[in-house]
């Protein structure tokens, strides 16, 4: 869990440590955030037993949970400081997607790529 800020070292090498916070400084590398939605559904009870348990997206529908009823979203700030001192800013916000027009978490799982183009403003 992340509470405050995560500072990342800026790295010109060829190979870098990537189990810390390193980013290239050609940003070369993506930054990659997870999340966990918690305590969705308590005591519920699968009555189909023929059909195996899969921990994925396929489990929300067995157990009759909607998409809505998870909708979130992620919002943080982006702040760099440039190799002048400069500083820049922006802030990023995101609903969750659950699906698409051809697919949904309920298929198991659902990757989604987005090509944004944010603008920073100089603060300082």
């Amino acid at each position: 869990m992340i509470n405050g800020e995560l500072n990342f070292e800026i790295t010109s090498e060829n190979t870098a440590d990537l189990s810390k916070p390193v980013l290239y400084n050609n940003c070369a590398n993506p930054i990659v955030l997870s999340y966990v939605n918690d305590n969705i559904k308590s005591d519920y009870t699968i009555t189909d037993t023929s059909i195996p348990i899969v921990y994925d997206g396929s489990l929300l529908q067995r157990c009759n949970v909607s998409l809505d009823s998870i909708a979130c979203s992620v919002s943080f700030d982006i702040d760099i400081t440039n190799n002048k001192n400069q500083k820049f800013k922006t802030t990023v916000y995101f609903d969750i997607p659950y699906q698409d027009d051809s697919s949904s978490i309920y298929d198991g799982s659902i990757t989604l790529r987005k090509d944004v183009n944010y603008n920073f403003y100089r603060y300082e």
